[in-house]
């Protein structure tokens, strides 16, 4: 039997996570693995994938061999054998034809199962590599519903992909488990695998040795001793599912539940399967669940297989899978809280509504993801407590710049559909339409999505999504989701600004925004922060869509600083520029001396590129020092004096001509400038 992390030669890869996560904690306290754990996990799964991926994409079946009829219904009835390793099964499945002239099926099943015996509909078959060919009894008519029978026996974890796996526990005894994602199913059980095409539901009869037990997909229905010392577990799955959720796991495991009280009155099954020597860790670390389906419906709306269940699986991967109703998972720790609160949103997005092709796989990793940032939201983050810093903080941790596209255009290429850039860049979309729509729309969206009649526990694409943003907001969206998902990259500002003053309360502010990046030209909303004397602020939301653009707004007070997009909701880079006649100068220059002569109070600024000089010295004519002056605001290189008219004893002092010259620096030394001569007049 394979230790699980002997599978496929990746020990090395997952002694390395624990030596990581172990060195991390003593050197950092709790908060540092982690984060260090999800970092690994997202790169993990992405590499995991891709190993399973190189063969099943070389076999991946023509989309035309599917159109010709749709999955209804599954019932797999499995028996389990350890000696020697073997897997008999019996799969029903009912059909409906989409054809006129329907005379064969085809469906996907590996070359490492065997065909025993067919029926139902099926009078005939061949097995061709990957693919099993039934011819049907007669001509099938558009709509009409067959069902065909598929017995069978193989080995599945004789191959070198992760489907299914004989793997060994921690104490020695042998256990099996399952991961399917992408086109993993046909490897132990022969259907139509692909995402496009669920099940209205699922049976799952699972046989093993009377010391294991069964976790499967939705409901436990019944648990039957047979008389060869065996027993059988029979699940059912009554919500629509695609093939690569139908999971199961089969072991002599410690089987544990709790309950989640959704509302005064109702409550959902939670459930759990672990290696035994993990049962005290979980029992404590899983009962964070109720937390995470609080928040989770709070952003979501209800969980979405309530009439079911939701639980956890120990398996033999390093990661994480969100199999329907019983997501499997590769650890049991307290480091990976937000590892289980992006599997447990896959409930939502991924499994009640699906990616239809892996080419949207975004709607389900990006989403899943950006669950993650929620949840920072919810209950806090890497020491800040919960809110938006907190969500701001882990969206961050997410932030992408990297080439590629969201969308996949081309899924021969195993690296493009697992790559981080769905997971990253693909939650980042979800935070900038948030601030596009706003709070209220956003989270309406997302709920509305879910359950929408039109796609609700179906396969999904893109334009799905985009047309309740559209219909909730009343924005057309277009130009949105094409720039994001579309294209590389992300837009590169350069801004600057300057200010005129009109009046002793209105000051004109003129800002102009450029893109440099090459294609596309984006078109965001862009928040304009502006710091202004006493102390005060605006923030001023702009509409950005050409290569340059110039704004002008009309402020009480003096300008001091200008930030684009401070709170980080575009994916972007902003570079401020100087702004016209803001050149290099190695002189300090006096100016703007106001009023002169004065009597009270006088005011003025220098132009000043050095920052180790901006207080400013006053003599009489005789040269005598009266008082240093400190500047009471800065824009750019811009420093702002009040005098009063006192000496540094605060004495006022005679009327006559007094000189403003540069303060020296540390060593005596002094900036060239030209000094300003003042008058005061008592």
């Amino acid at each position: 039997m394979k230790n699980p992390v002997q599978v496929i030669s990746l020990g090395l890869f997952v002694l390395l996570f624990f030596f990581i996560a172990s060195f991390s904690y003593g050197q950092n306290g709790l908060l540092k693995p982690q984060q260090q754990a999800n970092d690994f996990l997202s790169s993990h799964k992405q590499r995991i994938k891709q190993l399973i991926l190189q063969k099943a994409l070389a076999n991946q079946t023509p989309a035309t061999v599917y159109e010709s009829y749709d999955a209804r219904y599954y019932k797999l009835k499995l028996r389990i054998s350890y000696q020697p390793q073997m897997l008999y099964g019996i799969v029903t499945a009912r059909l409906t034809s989409r054809s006129d002239s329907l005379t064969r099926i085809t469906f996907d099943m590996d070359n490492l199962l065997q065909v025993d015996s067919i029926g139902g509909a099926a009078v005939g078959y061949s097995h061709d590599g990957a693919l099993l060919h039934l011819q049907l009894e007669h001509v099938y008519r558009l709509n009409e519903d067959l069902t065909v029978f598929i017995k069978y026996h193989g080995n599945p974890s004789a191959s070198e992909y992760l489907a299914f796996r004989t793997s060994t526990m921690p104490n020695g005894s042998s256990y099996v488990w399952t991961l399917s994602e992408p086109y993993g199913a046909h490897y132990w059980w022969p259907c139509k695998d692909t995402p496009a095409d669920k099940a209205d539901s699922v049976d799952i009869i699972v046989t093993v040795p009377e010391d294991q037990i069964v976790g499967s997909n939705g409901t436990l229905r019944s648990v039957t001793t047979e008389s060869d010392s065996t027993r059988t577990y029979h699940w059912q799955e009554r919500y629509p599912i695609t093939t690569y959720l139908v999971s199961l796991v089969a072991g002599s495991y410690a089987h544990f539940q709790n309950y989640y009280h959704y509302s005064l009155t109702d409550s959902m099954l939670l459930d759990y399967y672990v290696f035994p020597s993990e049962l005290t860790a979980a029992d404590t670390i899983f009962s964070e669940m109720d937390d995470y389906l609080d928040a989770l419906t709070h952003y979501f709306g209800p969980y979405p297989f309530l009439k079911e269940k939701y639980g956890m699986a120990h398996f033999g991967w390093g990661g994480g899978m969100e199999h329907q109703t019983l997501t499997s998972i590769g650890l049991v720790t307290p480091f990976w809280r937000f590892l289980y609160v992006h599997e447990l949103a896959h409930q939502w997005f991924g499994d009640a509504v699906t990616c239809a092709t892996w080419q949207d796989i975004w709607l389900n990793e990006g989403f899943a993801s950006y669950a993650e940032a929620l949840y920072a939201e919810w209950s806090g983050y890497n020491g800040l407590p919960p809110g938006a810093d907190a969500y701001h903080a882990y969206i961050n941790h997410y932030r992408y710049t990297d080439d590629g596209t969201i969308f996949v255009s081309d899924t021969t290429e195993v690296s493009n559909i697992f790559d981080r850039i769905v997971y990253q860049k693909g939650a980042w979309v979800l935070h900038m339409l948030r601030h596009v729509l706003g709070d209220s729309v956003f989270f309406d969206v997302l709920k509305s999505y879910v359950r929408d009649p039109r796609w609700a526990y179906g396969s999904v694409h893109t334009e799905n999504f985009k047309t309740v943003c559209e219909e909730k907001s009343g924005k057309m969206l277009d130009t949105f989701f094409n720039q994001w998902l579309h294209f590389p990259f992300y837009p590169k500002y350069e801004y600057q600004w300057s200010y005129t003053r009109s009046g002793p309360s209105d000051y004109e502010l003129s800002l102009k925004i450029n893109q440099t990046q090459t294609i596309p030209i984006y078109e965001m909303p862009i928040d304009v922060y502006i710091a202004m004397t006493r102390q005060q602020d605006t923030l001023i939301t702009v509409k950005n869509d050409r290569a340059e653009q110039t704004y002008r707004f009309h402020l009480p007070l003096l300008p001091t600083r200008v930030l684009l997009d401070k709170d980080n909701w575009i994916l972007k880079d902003a570079t401020e520029k100087e702004g016209p006649g803001e050149t290099y100068s190695n002189r300090i220059e006096f100016s703007t001396i106001y009023p002169n002569p004065f009597h009270q109070q006088l005011r003025f600024q220098t132009k000043n590129w050095f920052k180790n000089h901006s207080d400013v010295d006053v003599f009489d004519i005789r040269g005598q020092y009266i008082i240093t002056l400190h500047p009471i605001e800065q824009v750019k290189h811009n420093y702002f004096y009040n005098w009063d008219g006192k000496n540094h004893s605060g004495q006022k002092v005679a009327s006559g001509i007094y000189l403003l010259r540069p303060h020296p620096d540390a060593s005596g030394g002094i900036v060239p400038h030209k000094s300003a001569r003042v008058v005061l007049i008592r």
